[in-house]
């Protein structure tokens, strides 16, 4: 009856008296409780700011973005924070094989071991819901400043109690401690009481049964999109470009301990002749396990899923521009600025040839068929666009296959607030600058559609003289090709926002495990760095052995990280070009760079850090 309180104990003991390789888990947990704290924050304001009297539409639409943005970021933080803690305990586990060995020795059986080792990720987990929790108060209402400094918030939120706010962020922080230490108190558990005299361990390198199946079927992945390629529409190689690298970065985790300590030695080969540092750094990082794949995980990460992710986003902002350039058949695009005069003024003259204006409503568009296939090129890829009517609509490929329906199925969509349910009569090819996912003739656009100020109108002037027409109005008249160039720029502005809300929390978590891994090692290594330095090394060939190792298996993951990106840029780029004609390709080349340059610098950094200290340990 006693053994648990002892163990527990225990715990807060080794957490207090041993701290250091815990410092990863505590800043991993702190930043996932600061963000959940923040999102059911955000979540209780929108919730009740939205339901005030006099919040239009728009600014509810603007409020539950926001809530699900935060809500995106959150969820992403606990699921890398998990991640963290796993590394961190699995680290701890290895390390103290000798000290639980005695434990088993003197009579503690595999259930209060395991116990034990749950205790420390309870108190890592109390620590880190504490300071998370007052962190979020003070970070929330400077976060909604900013928010609204940057015009992404036009509404003031009531705030709720932060209370409820502590207490779901409590729960999540130590639902994600007590699962990422979960495997690890296993493998705590299974520790027997003869290693207590064993001098040194052999770390295993073989992976498991588990690992080889899961690992071969998400290798194989990539090999089957290769043989399809010519197959693969543009729409689901941009799908694949999001989704592939998750795959193929578990396919190479699950065999990291023998892929990254043989790819780091072979990056040292050149270096190892000219460098006695380099040398000892690639003997070791060859022979290693748990430390090079530790490390290498969440560099190829963050490198593959970023990296592909920001071509993605790129390739696809280049595609929409060509589609735009060869879809728009007018010359010039005029912008109404809300000004409700200038439809009217462009319809009525004579002597302009043709105005389509864009009327959007909700999630759907009422267009004019004959004035949209002169204007905007639209065309259906399946069905017939003569076909509209009633109950009939046109969706775009994307909707399609988004939603899963055909020629003849049924969708649904709210007219003047009403459910309606019309059959799809078209699909038509993507545009998304130049139309919605979902168009509807005038007879399905409802009063609403009439009350609507469209924002663009595409306009082939004939002889009109298009600024003495608009005199007066807040129009602004653009050309085809610098209206396409401004709409390009808009895109990915949008993009960088979403690429900080998507892999923002990632990216943060990505550091934590990367500077975590490499000085839990090194700590770990303290009595081979002394032994190293009793033969005669020098503090300075430690540090830059240490610093060396760091390198060569960032650089190994990174070199992976760099292939994963590369095949879905040349998949989407394969799948582009074979849809549109002259698809320019635009390389971002500074985001990639700024990857390649954190990773490895957040490496070396922490190895010199961890050098330093363990040389003067040593010392």
């Amino acid at each position: 009856m006693t053994a648990r309180p002892v163990m527990l104990g225990l715990s807060r003991q080794t957490v207090r008296q041993s701290w250091p390789p815990y410092v990863g888990a505590f800043v991993a947990l702190t930043c996932g409780v600061v963000l959940i704290a923040m999102a059911v924050s955000l979540a209780g304001a929108v919730d009740v700011s939205s339901r005030r009297p006099g919040v239009t539409a728009a600014e509810r639409a603007q409020l539950d973005d926001l809530a699900s943005m935060i809500g995106v970021m959150s969820g992403v933080a606990l699921f890398m924070a998990m991640f963290v803690v796993a590394s961190t305990f699995g680290f701890v586990v290895a390390a103290r094989q000798r000290e639980l060995g005695l434990l088993r020795l003197v009579g503690a059986t595999p259930r209060q071991v395991r116990t034990m080792v749950l205790g420390e990720s309870a108190v890592v987990a109390v620590l880190a819901t504490v300071a998370g929790s007052l962190l979020a108060t003070v970070v929330t209402p400077v976060f909604v400043a900013l928010l609204e400094a940057q015009g992404l918030l036009a509404v003031d939120l009531t705030m709720p109690a932060p209370w409820i706010a502590w207490s779901v962020a409590a729960g999540c922080g130590a639902g994600v401690a007590l699962l990422g230490s979960w495997r690890a108190s296993k493998r705590a558990a299974r520790v027997a009481p003869v290693a207590a005299f064993r001098e040194a361990g052999l770390e295993r390198r073989r992976p498991s049964v588990v690992q080889i199946v899961v690992g071969t079927v998400c290798l194989v992945g990539p090999v089957a999109v290769f043989f399809v390629a010519d197959e693969i529409s543009p729409l689901f190689a941009l799908v694949t470009g999001i989704l592939l690298p998750e795959v193929v970065v578990i396919g190479l985790v699950c065999f990291g301990r023998l892929l990254f300590p043989w790819l780091s030695g072979l990056l040292a080969r050149p270096f190892a002749r000219r460098d006695i540092a380099a040398r000892l750094a690639g003997d070791h990082v060859r022979t290693g396990a748990r430390t090079p794949a530790a490390l290498a995980a969440p560099i190829l990460a963050i490198s593959a899923i970023a990296g592909s992710m920001i071509v993605t986003l790129s390739f696809t902002a280049d595609w929409t521009t060509a589609l735009d350039r060869v879809q728009l058949h007018v010359p010039v695009v005029v912008e109404t600025g809300g000004d409700r005069a200038v439809v009217s003024r462009l319809v009525a003259d004579p002597d302009v040839v043709l105005a389509d204006p864009r009327i959007v409503v909700g999630e759907h568009e009422v267009i004019d068929v004959r004035l949209a296939e002169r204007s905007r090129g639209l065309a259906a890829v399946r069905g017939s666009l003569d076909d509209l009517g009633d109950d009939r609509v046109a969706v775009t490929e994307t909707y399609a296959m988004d939603a899963g329906v055909g020629i003849g199925d049924p969708i649904r969509i709210r007219v003047d607030g009403e459910p309606v349910r019309p059959r799809v009569a078209a699909v038509v090819g993507d545009a998304p600058d130049l139309y919605a996912e979902v168009l509807v003739p005038p007879a399905l656009g409802g009063a609403k559609a009439g009350r609507v100020v469209p924002d663009v109108v595409f306009v082939d002037p004939g002889s009109a003289d298009l600024d003495a027409v608009l005199a007066g109005t807040g129009a602004i008249v653009l050309g085809a090709d610098a209206w396409i160039d401004q709409v390009d720029a808009q895109t990915r502005a949008g993009n960088q926002v979403g690429l900080w809300v998507l892999l923002g929390p990632a990216g943060l978590y990505a550091a934590i495990a990367i500077v975590n891994a490499v000085l839990v090692g090194v700590s770990q290594r303290r009595r081979q760095l002394r032994t190293v330095g009793l033969l005669g090394a020098t503090g300075d060939q430690l540090r830059r052995m240490v610093i060396w190792e760091a390198g060569l298996v960032g650089a190994a993951a990174l070199l992976l990280g760099a292939l994963v990106t590369g095949f879905v840029a040349w998949l989407i780029r394969y799948a582009t070009t074979r849809d549109v004609p002259d698809v320019p390709m635009t390389v971002p080349w500074l985001p990639l760079v700024a990857i390649v340059a954190t990773c490895l610098g957040l490496a070396v950094v922490a190895a010199l850090a961890g050098a330093r200290a363990a040389v003067r340990a040593s010392a």
